[in-house]
């Protein structure tokens, strides 16, 4: 048992090398000169033939920027950077904004005639409005969404006020407002689920299945910085289960803590997606069972 865990372990470690060096469009040869060895020795880790020495394999994660845990364990890969939350399509926020931003867009241009250019761009804000309103995907999510790198995150973060429909057609030209916290800035990352639920308007509900965007309970995650300021990033795209952000949930997360950072999950959502579970039902039972 224990030969063959040694074996898997140096294929775990063999396999990392090779995938990692060659990311980072590193030679045999260029490695080994960076690290003062032979290219005989990086040929050896990468057939399995060896296993590199503690202070090769602290060597190798600097070299590859990756932490010790990415090189020795085989985590699923997160690709980086990573889009959560991200609209995939621009065309999908076209289709169901064409008509308003047409008429926000009609007034913009007849501007020299003011009487009749506010008419059509006070209509195509409130349709904009009322497409936000009811409509079964949310178009926040052009400029909503945050970006996991190497090195930190980028997040949506508005310095001043405007309709959310500016933003998203802003947003059609990669235009957004936006901040970088970098992980050594993060003291410890908080999943937070409100399961408190919803008793509806006169109704005995104790929850409600989500299909609206506008409904649904807040899933977020809460960075709380070494400066007192607590970040709250919006996770709904999880709920879905063929979405990028569901499969990568906890890969995501395992990255965050080999990056030293503290993860708390009190409402279970990381076990409740690894053996598939419904995140809303586990977290109301998770609430039963603390209520009984």
């Amino acid at each position: 048992m224990v030969e063959v865990q040694k074996e898997w372990v140096e294929m775990i470690i063999s396999n990392n090398i090779k995938k990692h060096r060659e990311a980072q469009h590193f030679t045999q040869e260029e490695l080994a000169n960076r690290m003062h060895i032979s290219r005989q020795s990086i040929s050896k880790w990468e057939r399995g033939d060896a296993l590199p020495s503690i202070e090769n394999l602290i060597a190798l994660s600097e070299l590859l920027d990756l932490s010790l845990d990415e090189l020795i364990l085989n985590k699923e890969d997160l690709p980086l950077p990573l889009n959560y939350g991200k609209l995939k399509s621009k065309r999908v926020f076209l289709y169901w904004m064409f008509f308003p931003m047409l008429l926000i867009l009609s007034g913009l241009f007849s501007l020299k005639d003011l009487e009749n250019a506010f008419i059509p761009i006070l209509v195509g804000l409130w349709l904009g409005g009322m497409v936000q309103a009811i409509g079964m995907i949310d178009l926040r999510r052009m400029f909503t969404y945050f970006t996991v790198t190497k090195s930190g995150i980028e997040f949506f973060s508005p310095k001043i006020y405007c309709p959310s429909i500016i933003r998203e057609i802003l947003a059609l030209f990669n235009k957004r407002s936006t901040r970088f916290i970098l992980y050594s800035e993060i003291s410890k990352m908080v999943i937070y689920f409100d399961n408190t639920g919803f008793e509806g308007h006169g109704t005995t509900v104790a929850y409600r299945p989500r299909q609206y965007f506008y409904n649904r309970e807040f899933f977020e995650l809460h960075l709380y910085l070494k400066n007192g300021e607590v970040i709250c990033l919006n996770l709904d795209r999880a709920f879905f289960p063929d979405s990028n952000e569901r499969m990568y949930f906890c890969p995501m997360f395992d990255y965050f803590e080999s990056r030293g950072i503290q993860i708390i999950d009190n409402y279970n959502v990381l076990k409740s997606i690894k053996k598939e579970y419904s995140i809303i039902e586990e977290a109301y039972k998770l609430k039963e069972k603390q209520n009984n």
